[in-house]
């Protein structure tokens, strides 16, 4: 059998949240680097990290120096893409390794195509400027249709933040991925090989299908949303054990998805 991939997903730090943040019971940029070191840390270590936005609160450039201080212990390659929280042309300039402009994107979009290990990498941008909610407009559209037909016959993994699908908790569905989600799930579908489709935005793990694909949403590295199906129930975050998203991705079984606790519980126990 041909090798397998290791790839770790953090989501959602949200730096420069500030001390008062939560009753100040959470410190975000102590999240992003507690996880970074259970990252680094990990036998087998993974081949690569993706980040699938927010990385900050207000995205300013010095928040993105404290993210990429936060990121430099990790030997491996880090991609990224922006949240809604994140300014995609400062993130860019913060970020510029993580964050590999296509010189065919299309302009002020954040995505690009990597390949690692036989394994083709999309990322997309879904920011909507000063919204909270997501968009992929034809522009990138026509950009995604160009890239997957360049890898026709290959397998592809495609990132961003924004869900596009609704999972129940309505405050969060009322601001995911609200144009472009139809037409990205027929791309998806007519590729054939997208192995899976990550995302970030809800602070919590989620499992879908989408365009015949699996989509997996990560929880936050730090706060998550409070689980609650209830019609118009409020907007809350609860202060769960943290946690990242592991991914095993191979040619044959394609991707099996584990959440890796970033706090230890104590030893590990022998039956």
């Amino acid at each position: 059998m041909s090798a397998s991939l290791l790839i770790a997903q953090l989501s959602d730090p949200h730096v420069g949240t500030g001390p008062a943040f939560l009753g100040g019971r959470m410190d975000t940029e102590h999240a992003l680097r507690q996880a970074v070191a259970h990252v680094a840390a990990m036998e087998p270590a993974p081949d690569l990290v993706l980040l699938t936005g927010d990385l900050t609160e207000h995205g300013s450039a010095a928040e993105y120096t404290r993210v990429a201080d936060a990121l430099a212990p990790l030997p491996m390659p880090v991609y990224a893409v922006p949240g809604n929280h994140d300014d995609p042309g400062v993130a860019r300039a913060g970020l510029h390794r993580c964050m590999p402009v296509a010189p065919d994107a299309p302009p002020d979009a954040c995505c690009y195509h990597r390949v690692q290990g036989g394994l083709h990498l999309v990322a997309l941008d879904t920011v909507v400027p000063r919204q909270s909610h997501g968009a992929l407009e034809p522009p990138q559209l026509a950009w995604l249709s160009r890239t997957l037909d360049a890898c026709r016959d290959e397998p592809v993994l495609i990132f961003m933040h924004h869900p596009p699908l609704p999972t129940g908790i309505e405050a969060m569905d009322a601001c995911s991925l609200m144009t472009g989600g139809d037409a990205l799930a027929a791309l998806v579908r007519r590729h054939g090989g997208v192995q899976g489709v990550l995302c970030g935005h809800l602070h919590r793990p989620v499992q879908m299908q989408f365009g015949g694909a699996p989509l997996h949403v990560a929880p936050s590295v730090a706060h998550q949303i409070t689980l609650d199906l209830r019609p118009g129930a409020p907007l809350r975050a609860q202060l769960e054990p943290p946690k990242i998203s592991l991914h095993r991705w191979s040619p044959q079984l394609g991707l099996c998805t584990h959440l890796s606790y970033v706090e230890a519980f104590g030893p590990a126990l022998v039956f």
